[in-house]
């Protein structure tokens, strides 16, 4: 029987790039290298915490003694995402441009009530929001930036007219939950808070077969590591169904979706997808390794935050704005 042949996958136009502006993101990304501080250490960010419905969560704060830039930036990271996994981004932005991390509450750093605090979608948007109102930046020009399952708090948040931002940019936002289907739906409902605890090894074991990206296995060994059981079960449970294919068009905002790389969690294709389905979307590729994915997000929140709202996209970035085709 004769073998099949490997059929290599064509993607589509909006995940394609020519080799030299390939050549020119690979340049602009090694130009980011250098040495910096931890963000997240004492005396390099002021921590503390923002009330939220039944409980607190935890807000970092970086700001420059002369930033670079003109208006701040509102860092939502990913689920589990810890500060660690930011240290790239870090070096990008370090002592150019202001920011405040928001550690939502499915972190262990929350402080919620167990018994009364509510995990959902609409929640987790109502906490970006409200985060964004206590530092009273409502009343200001600032970017809103959502990566992974935060973008995907993003998203959900302007589906249902929870947040308001002026400049809207989510990376790789996920459109459903990572976690397998089957776990939410027949094991997390039935499996005892202490148990899941002792079968953490086991679903580290699962997440991480096959993911040979190495940074973002590091990252996803952090942040699983560091999981709280009760605060996971309940999060994963709120949202075993979410969805945003099929909702994206309510939001009437305009939206940047950027993209770059591919690993096992993130499915390139997703994303222009989702640009394509919000009217206002617009799709940012600019094509590089894996490795590089948290310089990249760098590059593009150093580059909004030196331009105002009324400017649009940067013209550094422009070039790599792909035209979407809604037919």
């Amino acid at each position: 029987m004769a073998k099949k042949k490997n059929v290599p996958v064509q993607l589509p136009p909006e995940l394609t790039i020519s080799k030299e502006k390939e050549k020119k993101i690979h340049k602009m990304l090694e130009a980011t290298r250098r040495e910096t501080p931890n963000f997240w250490d004492e005396g390099i960010s002021e921590s503390f915490y923002v009330p939220v419905d039944d409980g607190e969560i935890r807000v970092l704060h970086i700001k420059p003694k002369n930033p670079i830039s003109k208006r701040p930036v509102v860092f939502v990271p990913g689920w589990g995402g810890l500060p660690e996994g930011y240290v790239d981004y870090y070096e990008v932005v370090h002592d150019l441009v202001e920011f405040y991390y928001i550690e939502t509450r499915e972190k262990h750093t929350s402080r919620i009530d167990r018994k009364k605090a509510k995990m959902d979608m609409d929640q987790k948007a109502k906490d970006v929001q409200d985060v964004i109102n206590h530092l009273d930046l409502d009343k200001t020009d600032f970017v809103l930036f959502g990566t992974c399952w935060g973008g995907a708090i993003v998203l959900h948040g302007l589906i249902n007219k929870i947040i308001n931002a002026p400049t809207i940019i989510t990376h790789d936002p996920m459109h459903t939950l990572w976690f397998p289907k089957w776990i939410l739906k027949y094991v997390a409902p039935f499996l005892p808070v202490f148990a899941a605890e002792i079968v953490k090894p086991i679903f580290k074991k699962m997440q991480l077969n096959g993911m040979k990206e190495e940074v973002q296995r590091k990252r996803a060994e952090a942040f699983i590591r560091e999981a709280e059981a009760w605060k996971w079960k309940k999060a994963s449970l709120a949202v075993k169904d979410f969805e945003l294919f099929g909702k994206l068009s309510a939001i009437e905002e305009e939206v940047f979706v950027n993209n770059g790389t591919k690993d096992k969690i993130h499915e390139q294709t997703d994303y222009p997808k989702t640009a394509k389905e919000i009217p206002n979307g617009r799709f940012i590729f600019m094509k590089t390794d894996e490795s590089r994915r948290e310089r990249l997000m760098g590059i593009v929140v150093l580059e909004f935050s030196k331009v105002l709202k009324e400017d649009g996209i940067p013209p550094s970035l422009a070039e790599f704005e792909k035209q979407l085709s809604r037919e």
